[in-house]
């Protein structure tokens, strides 16, 4: 069963006679054609606007088995042309033009339809051209050609499909760029975890086997680093535990009110032991109390990531200062007065599988989740995490205010 032709290509099939039976009332009202001799001119009429709706619902359907659009408009225009020219002759006909006038009237018409021709060639050539142009950019991506642009400056339909394609192929490019760079990271990360695994692991190890050999001239000491080890292993599953819930979404805490700048206060106390270690001094900045509504031991656990990283990477003899203000709702910033985050990565240090090894930068060393943590601990409060500009480096946190009681 064959298709329906839609309601639009039959109503674009019915103008034909439309305009017939308009062209016969012109004619008899306006050109003054009685009935007996407007009898041959509506059977001509009537014949060429048949002519034109077979034209209207047969070239569509042919069009889309040619294999060049140029064929297909070139097609187009002769047959409009030759309808004009045998309209033009009988009319002439029926007017009784002499035999020398009606001739120089075919010729002129033949001169302006070669014209019209030529017009129509270079018309077509150009869709063709461009078309095919679009043909072969479109193949250029989907063979995995990202970069590849068709860069059309025509303002048609040809035009806008060139700049969807365009687009198309840009946030294709800008993916395969972020999935690179993620399987980048993946292997980083694997390789990070790795690292950390391997070497408590192998202390242990070692340990171990010089406590089974006898070898340990003092075993409590040997104890003392092998349980150290062990802590160093698990806190490296427990974090990574709570980042696959936490990306999973599947985090539950209770909010409370909660006094940040106590939070502030407890974690420089908690970790100014390890700050000594590297003599490096530890400074709380808060403008009093400044409260919010979450959960104690989640902003606890992010502060005092803030707090270790930038310990971490702090040289001796330096300060790291922890602010907490009330900026339409908590506001707290870590800064040390290390070497910062390199400006091509300070956009991905919250990313996770991160680990920054760079000269000039902050070396992370381990498997960097300390950030991906306290960004997703923010988020899951609804607040927001960035690293503000130096000198040093300065991680900040926003949380929204308390609700009105």
């Amino acid at each position: 069963m064959g298709r329906r032709l839609p309601l639009r290509a039959l109503t674009l099939a019915a103008a034909p006679l439309v305009v017939g039976l308009v062209t016969l009332l012109a004619l008899q009202t306006v050109g003054g054609v009685g009935i007996s001799a407007a009898a041959p001119l509506e059977a001509v009429v009537f014949g060429l606007a048949g002519a034109a709706t077979i034209g209207v619902l047969v070239l569509p359907r042919l069009s889309v088995h040619s294999s060049s659009l140029r064929r297909t408009v070139l097609a187009a225009g002769i047959t409009a042309m030759v309808i004009t020219g045998v309209a033009i002759t009988v009319s002439s006909a029926a007017v009784m033009l002499e035999p020398l006038q009606l001739s120089v009237l075919v010729i002129i018409f033949l001169f302006g339809a070669s014209l019209g021709v030529i017009l129509e060639f270079s018309l077509a050539r150009s869709l063709s051209d461009d078309l095919r142009r679009l043909g072969a950019t479109a193949r250029q991506i989907g063979r995995g050609d990202y970069a590849a642009r068709a860069e059309f400056d025509r303002l048609d339909e040809i035009g806008e499909a060139g700049r969807v394609i365009d687009r198309m192929a840009m946030e294709l490019q800008t993916m395969e760029k972020a999935r690179a760079d993620a399987q980048t990271s993946r292997q980083a990360f694997l390789s990070a975890v790795g690292h950390d695994l391997r070497t408590p692991l192998a202390a242990m190890r070692a340990a171990a086997e010089a406590l089974e050999d006898g070898l340990a001239p003092e075993p409590d000491r040997y104890y003392a680093a092998m349980r150290n080890d062990l802590d160093a292993l698990t806190g490296l599953v427990d974090d990574l535990f709570l980042i696959a819930r936490l990306e999973g979404g599947v985090l539950q805490f209770s909010k409370v009110t909660i006094d940040v700048s106590e939070l502030g206060d407890e974690a420089v106390e908690a970790l100014t032991p390890v700050a000594r270690l590297k003599d490096v001094r530890i400074r709380l900045d808060t403008s009093g109390h400044v409260y919010a509504s979450g959960g104690p031991a989640e902003l606890s656990r992010t502060l005092r990531n803030l707090l270790d990283n930038a310990i971490r990477h702090a040289p001796p003899g330096s300060e790291v200062i922890v602010r907490v203000r009330n900026e339409a709702g908590p506001m707290v910033c870590v800064q040390d007065h290390g070497p910062g985050f390199p400006d091509e990565r300070r956009d991905r240090e919250f990313e996770g599988y991160t680990r920054t090894d760079a000269p000039d930068g902050r070396t992370t060393g381990g498997t960097g989740l300390g950030l991906t943590i306290a960004k997703r601990l923010i988020e899951a409060h609804e607040g927001r995490i960035w690293v503000a500009p130096g000198p040093g480096a300065t991680v900040c946190f926003h949380l929204p205010p308390l609700p009105p009681l």
